[in-house]
Protein backbone atom coordinates (compact mmCIF):
# COMPACT_ATOMS: atom_id res chain seq x y z
CA UNK A 1 0.00 0.00 0.00
CA UNK A 2 2.74 2.72 0.54
CA UNK A 3 4.31 2.27 -2.16
CA UNK A 4 1.14 2.70 -4.68
CA UNK A 5 0.38 5.87 -2.40
CA UNK A 6 4.44 6.94 -3.28
CA UNK A 7 4.09 6.40 -6.42
CA UNK A 8 0.52 8.56 -6.99
CA UNK A 9 2.33 11.30 -5.19
CA UNK A 10 5.04 10.85 -7.19
CA UNK A 11 2.74 10.61 -10.62
CA UNK A 12 0.73 13.31 -9.11
CA UNK A 13 3.78 16.10 -8.64
CA UNK A 14 5.98 14.77 -11.57
CA UNK A 15 3.76 13.62 -14.25
CA UNK A 16 1.57 16.62 -13.64
CA UNK A 17 4.28 18.83 -14.60
CA UNK A 18 4.64 17.66 -18.34
CA UNK A 19 1.63 18.89 -20.99
CA UNK A 20 -1.53 17.25 -21.55
CA UNK A 21 -0.89 14.56 -24.60
CA UNK A 22 -2.74 13.78 -27.29
CA UNK A 23 -2.83 10.46 -27.23
CA UNK A 24 -4.04 10.28 -23.11
CA UNK A 25 -6.18 6.55 -22.71
CA UNK A 26 -8.68 5.73 -20.25
CA UNK A 27 -8.57 1.82 -19.00
CA UNK A 28 -12.14 0.13 -18.09
CA UNK A 29 -14.19 -2.71 -18.23
CA UNK A 30 -16.15 -4.19 -20.59
CA UNK A 31 -19.65 -1.87 -20.27
CA UNK A 32 -22.17 -4.50 -21.74
CA UNK A 33 -21.60 -7.66 -19.91
CA UNK A 34 -18.18 -7.11 -17.40
CA UNK A 35 -18.41 -3.85 -15.87
CA UNK A 36 -20.31 -3.80 -12.24
CA UNK A 37 -22.37 -0.70 -10.80
CA UNK A 38 -19.54 1.05 -8.55
CA UNK A 39 -16.82 0.77 -11.36
CA UNK A 40 -19.18 2.40 -13.68
CA UNK A 41 -20.24 5.15 -11.94
CA UNK A 42 -16.50 6.07 -10.86
CA UNK A 43 -15.58 5.49 -14.70
CA UNK A 44 -18.17 8.11 -16.01
CA UNK A 45 -17.23 10.28 -12.89
CA UNK A 46 -13.64 10.47 -14.46
CA UNK A 47 -14.62 11.25 -18.12
CA UNK A 48 -17.30 13.51 -17.11
CA UNK A 49 -14.39 15.87 -15.30
CA UNK A 50 -12.12 14.50 -18.13
CA UNK A 51 -14.69 16.44 -20.09
CA UNK A 52 -15.31 19.65 -17.86
CA UNK A 53 -11.62 20.25 -18.40
CA UNK A 54 -11.98 19.80 -21.98
CA UNK A 55 -9.11 17.18 -21.76
CA UNK A 56 -9.01 15.25 -24.78
CA UNK A 57 -8.64 10.80 -23.95
CA UNK A 58 -10.04 8.03 -25.36
CA UNK A 59 -11.76 5.17 -23.60
CA UNK A 60 -9.89 1.67 -24.02
CA UNK A 61 -11.86 -1.42 -22.51
CA UNK A 62 -9.89 -3.90 -21.61
CA UNK A 63 -11.13 -7.20 -18.83
CA UNK A 64 -8.12 -7.29 -16.92
CA UNK A 65 -8.36 -3.42 -16.40
CA UNK A 66 -8.13 -3.83 -12.84
CA UNK A 67 -5.50 -5.84 -12.75
CA UNK A 68 -3.31 -3.46 -15.21
CA UNK A 69 -4.26 -0.11 -12.54
CA UNK A 70 -1.73 0.73 -10.79
CA UNK A 71 -4.54 0.98 -7.55
CA UNK A 72 -6.03 -2.04 -8.51
CA UNK A 73 -9.22 -0.36 -8.97
CA UNK A 74 -10.72 1.37 -12.41
CA UNK A 75 -10.70 3.47 -14.27
CA UNK A 76 -7.06 4.85 -14.58
CA UNK A 77 -5.59 6.91 -17.57
CA UNK A 78 -2.19 6.07 -19.26
CA UNK A 79 -0.75 9.91 -19.58
CA UNK A 80 2.14 9.55 -21.46
CA UNK A 81 4.96 7.42 -18.73
CA UNK A 82 1.97 7.65 -16.27
CA UNK A 83 -0.47 5.75 -15.23
CA UNK A 84 -3.07 7.19 -12.61
CA UNK A 85 -6.14 5.67 -10.96
CA UNK A 86 -9.93 6.98 -9.50
CA UNK A 87 -10.90 10.30 -9.58
CA UNK A 88 -9.02 12.16 -6.58
CA UNK A 89 -5.31 11.47 -7.86
CA UNK A 90 -6.67 11.92 -11.03
CA UNK A 91 -7.91 15.30 -10.22
CA UNK A 92 -4.25 16.15 -8.57
CA UNK A 93 -2.34 15.04 -11.93
CA UNK A 94 -4.55 17.63 -13.94
CA UNK A 95 -4.31 20.22 -11.32
CA UNK A 96 -0.74 20.16 -11.56
CA UNK A 97 -0.87 20.78 -15.29
CA UNK A 98 -2.70 24.37 -14.01
CA UNK A 99 -5.88 22.81 -15.05
CA UNK A 100 -8.51 23.31 -12.59
CA UNK A 101 -12.55 23.60 -11.91
CA UNK A 102 -12.14 25.19 -8.54
CA UNK A 103 -10.48 28.30 -8.92
CA UNK A 104 -13.30 30.29 -8.97
CA UNK A 105 -14.31 28.87 -5.84
CA UNK A 106 -13.51 30.46 -2.37
CA UNK A 107 -11.85 28.45 0.30
CA UNK A 108 -14.86 28.26 2.30
CA UNK A 109 -16.52 26.48 -0.64
CA UNK A 110 -13.13 24.08 -1.25
CA UNK A 111 -14.09 22.71 1.79
CA UNK A 112 -17.70 22.80 1.29
CA UNK A 113 -17.18 20.69 -2.19
CA UNK A 114 -14.84 18.05 -0.43
CA UNK A 115 -17.16 17.81 2.43
CA UNK A 116 -19.68 16.82 0.01
CA UNK A 117 -17.39 14.72 -1.94
CA UNK A 118 -16.71 12.33 0.94
CA UNK A 119 -20.64 12.34 1.74
CA UNK A 120 -21.29 10.76 -1.51
CA UNK A 121 -18.29 8.85 -1.83
CA UNK A 122 -19.18 7.24 1.63
CA UNK A 123 -23.16 7.11 1.01
CA UNK A 124 -23.30 6.28 -2.48
CA UNK A 125 -20.17 4.54 -3.08
CA UNK A 126 -20.92 1.80 -0.10
CA UNK A 127 -24.39 1.97 -0.98
CA UNK A 128 -23.40 0.68 -4.69
CA UNK A 129 -20.73 -1.53 -3.22
CA UNK A 130 -23.69 -2.93 -0.57
CA UNK A 131 -26.14 -3.57 -3.16
CA UNK A 132 -23.42 -5.52 -6.00
CA UNK A 133 -21.51 -7.46 -3.06
CA UNK A 134 -23.99 -8.18 -0.04
CA UNK A 135 -27.33 -7.57 -1.43
CA UNK A 136 -28.12 -11.71 -2.35
CA UNK A 137 -30.85 -11.32 -5.38
CA UNK A 138 -27.93 -9.13 -6.57
CA UNK A 139 -24.79 -10.96 -6.35
CA UNK A 140 -26.25 -14.15 -7.09
CA UNK A 141 -28.25 -13.37 -10.28
CA UNK A 142 -25.94 -10.68 -11.77
CA UNK A 143 -22.70 -9.58 -9.98
CA UNK A 144 -21.42 -12.93 -10.08
CA UNK A 145 -22.13 -14.13 -14.01
CA UNK A 146 -20.62 -10.04 -14.76
CA UNK A 147 -17.62 -10.21 -12.73
CA UNK A 148 -16.48 -14.04 -13.75
CA UNK A 149 -17.40 -13.40 -17.38
CA UNK A 150 -14.00 -12.87 -18.56
CA UNK A 151 -12.42 -15.64 -16.90
CA UNK A 152 -12.31 -19.65 -17.44
CA UNK A 153 -13.56 -22.27 -14.92
CA UNK A 154 -12.97 -22.53 -12.36
CA UNK A 155 -11.28 -19.02 -11.97
CA UNK A 156 -14.27 -17.09 -12.86
CA UNK A 157 -15.84 -18.62 -9.54
CA UNK A 158 -12.40 -18.50 -7.15
CA UNK A 159 -11.86 -14.51 -8.27
CA UNK A 160 -15.77 -13.52 -7.75
CA UNK A 161 -15.39 -15.36 -4.62
CA UNK A 162 -12.07 -13.80 -3.38
CA UNK A 163 -13.41 -9.99 -4.04
CA UNK A 164 -16.77 -10.55 -2.78
CA UNK A 165 -14.59 -11.33 0.50
CA UNK A 166 -12.36 -8.31 0.34
CA UNK A 167 -15.63 -6.01 -0.12
CA UNK A 168 -17.30 -7.85 2.87
CA UNK A 169 -14.40 -6.71 4.57
CA UNK A 170 -13.84 -2.92 4.00
CA UNK A 171 -17.63 -3.04 4.25
CA UNK A 172 -17.31 -3.85 8.01
CA UNK A 173 -14.96 -1.65 8.91
CA UNK A 174 -16.82 0.62 7.69
CA UNK A 175 -20.20 0.08 9.86
CA UNK A 176 -22.42 -1.05 6.22
CA UNK A 177 -21.63 -4.42 6.36
CA UNK A 178 -24.15 -5.45 8.97
CA UNK A 179 -26.78 -2.55 7.81
CA UNK A 180 -30.17 -4.02 6.38
CA UNK A 181 -31.58 -3.26 2.53
CA UNK A 182 -34.02 -0.69 4.37
CA UNK A 183 -31.14 1.22 6.24
CA UNK A 184 -29.04 1.41 2.89
CA UNK A 185 -32.30 3.09 1.37
CA UNK A 186 -32.48 5.16 3.91
CA UNK A 187 -28.94 6.15 3.80
CA UNK A 188 -29.22 6.96 -0.03
CA UNK A 189 -32.33 8.65 0.76
CA UNK A 190 -30.70 11.44 3.37
CA UNK A 191 -27.95 12.07 1.10
CA UNK A 192 -29.85 12.76 -1.95
CA UNK A 193 -31.92 15.36 -0.13
CA UNK A 194 -28.91 16.57 1.21
CA UNK A 195 -27.39 17.07 -2.33
CA UNK A 196 -30.62 18.17 -3.83
CA UNK A 197 -31.20 21.33 -1.11
CA UNK A 198 -27.51 22.02 -2.01
CA UNK A 199 -28.31 22.15 -6.20
CA UNK A 200 -31.80 23.85 -5.62
CA UNK A 201 -32.44 25.74 -8.75
CA UNK A 202 -28.31 26.23 -9.75
CA UNK A 203 -27.52 24.33 -12.68
CA UNK A 204 -24.43 23.35 -10.47
CA UNK A 205 -23.33 22.99 -7.16
CA UNK A 206 -20.97 25.84 -6.87
CA UNK A 207 -22.58 28.21 -9.37
CA UNK A 208 -22.95 28.49 -13.16
CA UNK A 209 -19.54 26.37 -13.57
CA UNK A 210 -18.81 22.42 -12.71
CA UNK A 211 -16.42 21.30 -10.79
CA UNK A 212 -14.99 17.48 -9.54
CA UNK A 213 -18.33 17.21 -6.91
CA UNK A 214 -20.17 17.57 -10.01
CA UNK A 215 -19.02 14.78 -12.23
CA UNK A 216 -18.81 12.45 -8.83
CA UNK A 217 -22.61 12.62 -8.29
CA UNK A 218 -23.26 12.34 -12.29
CA UNK A 219 -21.21 9.06 -12.18
CA UNK A 220 -23.74 7.78 -9.85
CA UNK A 221 -26.61 9.35 -10.62
CA UNK A 222 -26.82 8.53 -14.17
CA UNK A 223 -25.60 5.27 -13.93
CA UNK A 224 -28.03 4.04 -11.17
CA UNK A 225 -31.15 5.71 -13.59
CA UNK A 226 -29.67 4.34 -16.57
CA UNK A 227 -28.43 0.86 -15.03
CA UNK A 228 -31.20 -2.32 -15.91
CA UNK A 229 -33.49 -2.63 -13.23
CA UNK A 230 -33.15 -5.13 -11.45
CA UNK A 231 -35.04 -5.22 -7.83
CA UNK A 232 -32.51 -3.30 -5.14
CA UNK A 233 -31.46 -1.07 -7.71
CA UNK A 234 -35.51 -0.44 -8.89
CA UNK A 235 -35.19 1.16 -5.53
CA UNK A 236 -32.53 3.46 -5.42
CA UNK A 237 -33.89 4.91 -8.80
CA UNK A 238 -36.85 6.06 -7.62
CA UNK A 239 -35.33 7.69 -4.62
CA UNK A 240 -33.17 9.73 -6.79
CA UNK A 241 -36.29 10.24 -9.60
CA UNK A 242 -38.16 12.04 -6.54
CA UNK A 243 -35.50 14.90 -6.28
CA UNK A 244 -36.18 16.97 -9.13
CA UNK A 245 -32.63 18.99 -8.69
CA UNK A 246 -30.48 16.00 -9.16
CA UNK A 247 -32.19 14.98 -11.95
CA UNK A 248 -32.28 18.69 -13.66
CA UNK A 249 -28.34 18.17 -12.47
CA UNK A 250 -27.88 14.83 -14.43
CA UNK A 251 -29.40 15.98 -18.03
CA UNK A 252 -27.49 18.91 -17.51
CA UNK A 253 -24.15 17.46 -17.82
CA UNK A 254 -25.36 14.96 -19.80
CA UNK A 255 -26.32 17.37 -22.40
CA UNK A 256 -23.33 19.81 -22.00
CA UNK A 257 -20.46 17.47 -21.66
CA UNK A 258 -21.11 14.18 -22.77
CA UNK A 259 -22.84 12.35 -25.70
CA UNK A 260 -24.99 9.56 -24.04
CA UNK A 261 -27.94 11.39 -25.13
CA UNK A 262 -28.87 13.92 -27.55
CA UNK A 263 -32.20 15.03 -26.15
CA UNK A 264 -33.54 17.46 -23.48
CA UNK A 265 -34.81 14.39 -21.16
CA UNK A 266 -33.38 12.51 -18.51
CA UNK A 267 -32.55 9.14 -19.33
CA UNK A 268 -33.85 5.88 -17.23
CA UNK A 269 -33.51 2.52 -17.81
CA UNK A 270 -36.60 0.82 -19.79
CA UNK A 271 -37.06 -2.10 -16.97
CA UNK A 272 -37.43 0.98 -14.25
CA UNK A 273 -40.59 1.52 -16.49
CA UNK A 274 -43.80 -0.42 -14.99
CA UNK A 275 -41.97 -1.01 -11.75
CA UNK A 276 -42.77 2.27 -11.10
CA UNK A 277 -45.83 2.40 -11.88
CA UNK A 278 -45.16 5.19 -14.58
CA UNK A 279 -47.77 5.68 -18.36
CA UNK A 280 -45.31 5.41 -21.30
CA UNK A 281 -46.73 6.45 -24.91
CA UNK A 282 -47.26 4.19 -26.96
CA UNK A 283 -44.03 2.92 -29.25
CA UNK A 284 -43.58 0.91 -31.95
CA UNK A 285 -43.21 -2.95 -31.98
CA UNK A 286 -39.40 -2.06 -32.82
CA UNK A 287 -38.42 -0.60 -30.00
CA UNK A 288 -39.93 -2.38 -27.86
CA UNK A 289 -36.24 -4.57 -26.79
CA UNK A 290 -34.37 -1.09 -26.13
CA UNK A 291 -34.05 -0.14 -22.75
CA UNK A 292 -33.75 3.49 -22.72
CA UNK A 293 -36.58 5.82 -22.21
CA UNK A 294 -36.43 9.98 -21.27
CA UNK A 295 -38.21 11.31 -18.30
CA UNK A 296 -39.35 14.76 -18.87
CA UNK A 297 -39.20 16.16 -15.47
CA UNK A 298 -42.77 17.21 -14.00
CA UNK A 299 -44.49 15.22 -16.10
CA UNK A 300 -45.94 11.30 -16.24
CA UNK A 301 -45.61 11.32 -19.69
CA UNK A 302 -42.34 9.40 -21.53
CA UNK A 303 -41.02 8.99 -25.23
CA UNK A 304 -38.67 5.94 -26.35
CA UNK A 305 -35.36 6.72 -28.25
CA UNK A 306 -33.44 3.24 -29.46
CA UNK A 307 -30.25 3.09 -27.13
CA UNK A 308 -28.81 -0.66 -26.56
CA UNK A 309 -27.34 -1.08 -23.35
CA UNK A 310 -26.57 -4.66 -23.86
CA UNK A 311 -27.18 -7.40 -21.19
CA UNK A 312 -27.01 -7.53 -18.18
CA UNK A 313 -25.22 -11.27 -17.90
CA UNK A 314 -23.54 -13.30 -20.13
CA UNK A 315 -24.04 -17.00 -18.91
CA UNK A 316 -22.49 -18.16 -21.64
CA UNK A 317 -19.05 -16.83 -21.12
CA UNK A 318 -18.40 -15.70 -24.61
CA UNK A 319 -16.45 -12.60 -23.80
CA UNK A 320 -13.72 -14.96 -22.29
CA UNK A 321 -13.76 -17.35 -25.65
CA UNK A 322 -13.55 -14.62 -28.06
CA UNK A 323 -10.56 -12.55 -26.36
CA UNK A 324 -8.64 -15.68 -25.39
CA UNK A 325 -9.65 -18.66 -27.35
Amino acid sequence: MPSVLVTEAWNCEVGGQEPWPEDVKLYQHYETEQILLPDNANCLAVQAFLKMCKLDFKVEYKPNADYMSPSGRVPFIKCGLYLVAELEPIVSFVGNKGISLTKHLSATEKSDMRAYMSLVNTVLGNAENYITWVDWPTYSQVTKQRFGSVHPFPLNHILVYKKRRSVIKKLSALGWYNKTIDQVYAEVDQCCQALSERLETSRYFFGDQPCELDAEVFGHVHNILSTPAFPAILKLAEIMCSYPPLMRHCKHIATDYLEFVDADENVVHLSCLTKLSLSPKQISEEKLDEFVFYCDEGKNEFDLEVHDVGSLTNPENTIYHSLFE
